[in-house]
């Protein structure tokens, strides 16, 4: 699953902004039954983002925020039959894309994934309890966005293995990397502090032999409880 992002967090409501889509195509979202598809830089919850579009009044001069003329991903299928009458796929014109350099102007980490597909292939967009229960919105659909509190992370979200008390900066495909010591460059922007780390290994089962579960270490590695203040 593309989960970026462990379960214990603390924060308010009114520091999670609801605006923006991730940008992007089908393929860069998440599909369960891909197994290249199971975790992408743009899917996954637990990315640090920056703005990929704020323009209200895109080129032909449509002022609202919300895009009904488009069908994106073709999630609807094929809608141009005739004697059907008009088909619309509502999305949010407004759009963010991960991290890619220590100086991005980060506005915060995704707290859902965006997810098309489940592992049986079918779409979420006629599913829409199991797309909650996956802590996804469907590609077009605003993805909510934290932009201050505290969260904890695995390693796929930070790079390298910073230490308590160091800084956080944006890094490559949405995810962020520790600065020694909390000295934040002046071309850096900071985005958060590391209050705490810790290692876990889901090799071994509740009984003390293999997990048995057919996912065996894929939360394994480091994980950090970090505060972040994207503001």
């Amino acid at each position: 699953m593309a989960i970026r992002l462990l379960p214990f967090r603390d924060y308010d409501e009114h520091d999670v902004v609801n605006i923006y889509r991730s940008a992007g195509q089908l393929s860069d979202f998440i599909n369960l039954s891909d197994s290249t598809k199971r975790s992408t830089p743009q899917g996954d919850a637990g990315v640090f983002v920056k703005v990929a579009n704020g323009a209200l009044n895109p080129a032909l001069g449509d002022w609202d925020p919300v895009d009904i003329a488009s069908n994106p991903d073709s999630l609807l299928g094929k809608t141009n039959y005739p004697h059907v009458g008009r088909n619309i796929y509502p999305q949010t014109a407004l759009s963010v894309t991960g991290v890619g350099a220590s100086g991005d102007a980060c506005i915060g980490v995704t707290l859902r994934q965006t997810v098309a597909r489940d592992e049986l292939g079918e779409n979420l967009l006629y599913n829409p309890v199991k797309k909650d229960e996956l802590f996804g919105v469907l590609p077009g659909e605003a993805v909510p966005v934290l932009s201050k509190g505290m969260i904890s992370l695995t390693d796929q979200a930070i790079v390298g293995s910073p230490a308590v008390g160091d800084s956080l900066v944006p890094y490559s495909e949405g995810r962020a990397s520790g600065v020694a010591g909390g000295t934040v460059p002046a071309d850096a922007n900071k985005i958060g502090t590391v209050l705490a780390s810790g290692y876990r290994n889901d090799d071994a089962g509740s009984q003390g032999g293999t997990n048995v579960f057919g996912n065996a270490g894929y939360q394994s590695g480091h994980y950090y409880i970090v505060k972040i203040d994207c503001a």
